[in-house]
Parts: C-alpha cells; sequence; structure tokens
C-alpha cells in the first residue's frame, strides 16, 4: 500500500511545473505526462516542446530518471531509516522481476550499488552524446530517456532531429545496457564479463534482440518499404531496441514499414527485456520460464511419474513461483484484452487500440496511427487518457502491487 502511494503522491506533486508552467496542461493532461515520465512510458500530452523552456524541459526528464529504477529505491538509498523490514517489503512490492535479490546484506547497500551502475551508464552515455552533434542540455535529457528506458525528447522531430547515426547507436547501445538486470552488471564490474556471458538470460536476449533485427530487416527487403534518409540498418536496430527495451524513441519512417513491422513491434512491446532493469512489459525471465515449464508438461504427457523442475540461469523456481508468473501473464494479457476493447468503444480502430493499450502498459510510450503520426495522445478524449494511464500504473509495478489495493480482504486485514 505505501509503495502504491508513493507513486501516487509523487505523481501529484509532479503536476505542479506541468500546470504552473508554460502553456499550463489541464489536470488530466498533467496526470498523464508525468505519469509517463515517471513509469518511464514517454508518452507525451505536449506536442510542441521545443517551446517549452529548459527548465520544464529538464523536469520531464528526470522524472524519467528517478523512476527509471524506482522512487522507492531512490528513498531506499537516501533514507537509512527505511533499511528496516518495511524497506525490505516496499522494495520486493516496486522492483521488477520474479525473485529480488540483494547483492549486499543490507538492503541500502543494495540500492546504493545499484544507483551507482545507473549513475555510470548515465554519465559515461552524457559524455558521448555530447562529444557528438548535441549540446550539453540536450545530451542530459536525451540520456536521462535512454537509461530509464522512458523516451521523452528536448526536440519536436525526436532523436532524428540530429541526423546522425552516431547519435542512434550511442543511444540504443545505452538503452540495450539499461534493459539488462542492473544487479547483473554490478556483477560484472565486480567478477568481469563472463559473468553476463554465462547469464541465460542474458543470452536469450541478446538473441532474441538479434533475431528481432534480421527478421525486421528482412521484411524490409522483401517488401521494399523505405527507411527514410540514413543507414537503414542502424535505424531498423535502433527501432528493435527502443521497442524491446520500452523505451518508445521514434524514428518518424518507421510507422510506414509494413503491417509486419508493426506485428513485431507490438510483440517486442509486449516481451519486454530483463527482470530488474528499467524497461516494462512481461520481461524475457518470466517468457523463459514459461517456455520451459511447457517443456515440461508436454515432457510430463509421455512420462508421468517423472519428475520435472523449471530452471531459470541455473536456479530451480518452485511451484509457488511458477504460479505466480502464469498468473502474472494471463492477468496481463486479461488488462490488455479488457483496455483495448474499452478504447475501441470509443470508436478507435482494432489496431490503434492495441498499440496505444500495449505501448502503455508496457511503458513504451511509441505511437502508431491515432497516436503516431496520424494524430498523438494529447487528441484522446480523458476517459482514454486516465484509462491508459492506470494502464502505465499497472505496468510499472507490475499489477500485484497496484492491484491488491482492489481486494476488500486487504483492507480487512
Amino acid at each position: 500500500m505505501i509503495t502504491s502511494v508513493i507513486w501516487i503522491v509523487f505523481a501529484l506533486f509532479g503536476v505542479i511545473p506541468f500546470m504552473l508552467g508554460h502553456n499550463p496542461l489541464s489536470f488530466t493532461d498533467a496526470v498523464f505526462e508525468v505519469i509517463s515520465g515517471l513509469t518511464t512510458t514517454g508518452a507525451s500530452m505536449i506536442s510542441d516542446v521545443e517551446a517549452l523552456p529548459h527548465g520544464l524541459l529538464f523536469w520531464r526528464a528526470l522524472t524519467q530518471w528517478i523512476g527509471g529504477l524506482g522512487i522507492v529505491l531512490f528513498m531506499l538509498a537516501v533514507l537509512p531509516e527505511l533499511n528496516k523490514a518495511t524497506g525490505i517489503s516496499m522494495f520486493q512490492a516496486e522492483a521488477t522481476g520474479i525473485t529480488h535479490d540483494k547483492i549486499h546484506p543490507r538492503i541500502r547497500q543494495t540500492a546504493i550499488s545499484v544507483w551507482g551502475v545507473y549513475c555510470v551508464l548515465t554519465i559515461v552515455t552524457i559524455l558521448l552524446l555530447w562529444a557528438g552533434p548535441m549540446s550539453l542540455f540536450d545530451s542530459t535529457c536525451q540520456t536521462f530517456a535512454a537509461v530509464a528506458t522512458g523516451g521523452f525528447t528536448t526536440r519536436n522531430a525526436g532523436v532524428e532531429y540530429w541526423h546522425s547515426d552516431y547519435v542512434l547507436v550511442v543511444l540504443a547501445v545505452s538503452m540495450f545496457l539499461a534493459g539488462l538486470n542492473f544487479s547483473m552488471m554490478y556483477n560484472v564490474w565486480r567478477n568481469g564479463i563472463m559473468t553476463a556471458l554465462r547469464n541465460s538470460i542474458f543470452r536469450v536476449f541478446s538473441i532474441v534482440t538479434l533475431c528481432a533485427f534480421l527478421l525486421l530487416m528482412f521484411s524490409l527487403a522483401v517488401s521494399g518499404e523505405d527507411t527514410g534518409e540514413g543507414g537503414g540498418a542502424v535505424k531498423a536496430f535502433f527501432h528493435v531496441v527502443s521497442a524491446i527495451t520500452s523505451t518508445g524513441f521514434t524514428i518518424g519512417s518507421a510507422e510506414g514499414w509494413g503491417p509486419f513491422a508493426l506485428f513485431l513491434t507490438v510483440m517486442l512491446m509486449l516481451c519486454g527485456s530483463c527482470t530488474g532493469s528499467t524497461s516494462g512489459g512481461i520481461k524475457i525471465d518470466r517468457l523463459m520460464a514459461l517456455n520451459t515449464n511447457l517443456g515440461n508438461e508436454i515432457k510430463r504427457t509421455v512420462f508421468p511419474k517423472r519428475t520435472y523442475v523449471v530452471h531459470l540461469n541455473g536456479m530451480a523456481l518452485n511451484t509457488a513461483q511458477m504460479s505466480r508468473i502464469t498468473a502474472f501473464v494471463f492477468i496481463y494479457l486479461v488488462v490488455v484484452i479488457v483496455s483495448t476493447g474499452i478504447i475501441a468503444m470509443y470508436g478507435y480502430a482494432f489496431e490503434d487500440s492495441l498499440f496505444m493499450t500495449a505501448s502503455c502498459i508496457g511503458c513504451n510510450g511509441l505511437g502508431y496511427g491515432a497516436t503516431g503520426a496520424g494524430g498523438g495522445y494529447a487528441l484522446l478524449p480523458d476517459g482514454v487518457k486516465w484509462l491508459l494511464t492506470a494502464d502505465m500504473l499497472v505496468g510499472r509495478l507490475e499489477l500485484f502491487t497496484f492491484l491488491v489495493l482492489f481486494l476488500p480482504s486487504f483492507w480487512r486485514r
């Protein structure tokens, strides 16, 4: 309850700059904007970001950066009083994943170490972008969006404003690293690169990203779709990484890449990257566990007396963990279906309804059709905006932490 309320309270404070600043937003739009930032979704109510003052642009970027690892994890790092059982429970309620391993005995040390990796990645990316065509301010804001897998930019044209493959490559690498488990990256820093190479989740995430890139390139070659000016391979790779890590940086020409590219993008948004990262989606870890469990069930049909165990990166998952994974994926898909149906009732096409739902619950922020080049999130009815705002919160807090508040038995307890 504390974790959910903290996110809502921070959002209510976060709307103040948007409602009192340059070209003030309505309450609905301001809540959507700040929740989109804190949940690192990156869907925006502001059509002309270049008209905003630097202070408000930096605030948008900062909401993503703080929300990337999580408000509660930030509080655990700076408030020693939370280094107790309550702090551990809050950390487990907010952190993404099947299990929540501590890399230090004390939760505050774990939080500080993870934030250390996060800050190093942020500083390195800022310097690399600053060394290219960006100013220090633009490089800072774009970095906050990339390492938090958020997607807010400081330019109306997005990252294509700079017309630079160098920028796309730096941001793609930064997004890919932000899609990895930060605890694993800390262990890589301590114990060497072999820690990552031995990690099965890292290998599968890398293979899925590479396969998606090759499929997209094959689709573009077969259909003869135009990738716009510049290198098609760089743009395709950038788009794939942006989608699977739920960053939501947009390539303007991507909306015209054909139906298979749209299908692949939706699949990547639903998939997500690794647990313990800043990204959204179902997560590679859970899909790996479900895949292994499916194989075990098929084998059990042939050999019913044998015992099969689901292993994930060398760790055996018990029945309770597998039940929670199955329930998570089922509820996740139910929320997608229900939200898509409600939005379709407002008169939007099915593909538009599905895309904006998958984008928001996956904390992605990509736009297509009604929310892409043909419109924008600001043009949606208020009812749809509030539904998508709830989807963003549900997706960021990974369902259970948020949905438990609607159980009467929880309040009686």
